[in-house]
């Protein structure tokens, strides 16, 4: 397991959980959320974590928990955010021109510059244009200038990706661009083609209260 600290153009600070299999997204992207919603920080007692999310997958989908042989299915991650998070998470379907305006709703907006303290992530599933999907999570929406940008926390490669989005219109992905990064210590893997999709088949996880 590895977690990497990012800083965006925005002043903010992110913590990003690179998953170690092909198709570990989906429970790397649970990890951030447990850990940013309960504000928890990276260290011994994050690897037990994790072997609990894992664990609670696995009772969840009735099978064992295969990351280098299967992706994950959104119902099954919804219930394991329900076991470690307060409020209530669901897996929706949207028509792509609505997710925008759900994830402003959802996410809220920070304007300004600096950092964020409190955040309500949402997990968002990318069909790739190319073939397959990916989870990754916003946890902060800016508005600068009267745009608004979404800050992409991707497992794949433990970066952050800002994202211009307009409401309305469909949320493209694309990987290669607005992330800037440097590594301390620590190893990823790394966007070696073209990624580039949009946020269709799979929808997105998010939490409708806090109890």
């Amino acid at each position: 397991m590895a977690w990497f600290t990012r800083i965006t153009r925005f002043g903010d600070v992110h913590l990003v959980y690179g998953q170690e299999a092909n198709m570990s997204c989906g429970i790397a992207s649970v990890m951030m959320c447990v850990f940013k919603i309960n504000k928890l920080k990276p260290g011994a007692t994050a690897m037990t974590v994790e072997k609990d999310i894992c664990q609670k997958y696995a009772d969840a989908s009735g099978t064992p928990y295969a990351p280098n042989k299967k992706g994950t299915l959104p119902k099954h991650l919804a219930h394991v955010l329900n076991e470690f998070t307060s409020g209530h998470w669901r897996w929706h379907h949207f028509h792509p021109n609505h997710v925008p305006s759900v994830l402003v709703h959802k996410v809220g907006v920070a304007s300004g510059l600096g950092p964020t303290v409190d955040v309500n992530p949402v997990i968002l599933g990318v069909d790739w244009e190319t073939h397959g999907a990916h989870w990754v999570v916003v946890d902060t929406v800016r508005e600068f200038l009267g745009t608004k940008y979404a800050t992409v926390c991707d497992p794949w490669d433990s970066n952050v990706h800002i994202q211009k989005i307009r409401e309305h219109h469909p949320f493209h992905y694309n990987a290669n661009e607005g992330g800037f990064s440097f590594d301390f210590w620590g190893s990823h893997k790394e966007y070696t083609n073209s990624a580039k999709g949009q946020v269709k088949t799979w929808g997105m996880l998010y939490r409708d209260s806090a109890k």
